[in-house]
């Protein structure tokens, strides 16, 4: 898993290749927050994680709050939903019709479920989740926790993001300060640091 496969693409040409998804992600309201991700400096998301402690970052001359709801007003994403990370529990049944077996036996993959599994209109948007959201350089399997974000698209299973990205930032910061000569490895968010920043 390299730096570069976990750089976020440039938000408005990537959707347009799926422009089918628009509708679904503008009524989640994603769409304007991914058409936000324009371009990163990895050296600024280098300064953002040594020095984020869950509350407060500094880059160069500029200190700022990096709370839920600052990340909320800065890419547009709602705060709504279930405040949600992974290795939180959730119902396992409500997800099943996502696949093309929902009586199917998972227990059998151990090392994730492959994407072939779901039902097709599901795999763009689990590329889009990848990509945008946990940022990850693989894609031929999905996890739980892929899972629970894919059922942010599901009525009344609705995730507040603003949330999951915090945790998320403040759990790559934690890595980062743990591994300072390793750095690179373990940087994502680089288009959402930018967007913070610029906010």
């Amino acid at each position: 898993m390299g730096l570069l496969l976990r750089a976020e693409p440039d938000g408005p040409k990537f959707m347009e290749a799926y422009p089918q998804l628009k509708s679904i992600l503008r009524k989640a309201r994603w769409l304007q927050f991914i058409q936000k991700f324009k371009g990163h400096n990895k050296e600024v998301t280098k300064t953002f994680a040594r020095s984020f402690n869950g509350v407060e970052v500094e880059i160069g001359d500029i200190k700022f709050l990096v709370t839920e709801e600052s990340i909320a007003a800065a890419t547009k994403l709602p705060q709504e939903g279930e405040r949600w990370f992974k290795n939180k529990n959730f119902d396992e049944r409500a997800w099943r019709i996502i696949l093309h077996n929902p009586g199917m036996d998972i227990t059998i993959f151990k090392r994730g479920i492959p994407v072939s599994a779901l039902e097709e209109k599901w795999t763009s948007l689990l590329f889009i989740i990848q990509k945008f959201i946990t940022c990850e350089g693989w894609f031929g399997s999905m996890y739980m926790y892929h899972i629970r974000l894919l059922m942010n698209f599901l009525e009344n299973q609705t995730i507040n993001f603003p949330y999951f990205l915090l945790n998320s930032l403040e759990k790559m910061s934690i890595t980062v300060q743990k591994n300072l000569d390793d750095i690179e490895l373990h940087l994502y968010h680089h288009s959402l640091v930018k967007i913070l920043i610029e906010k």
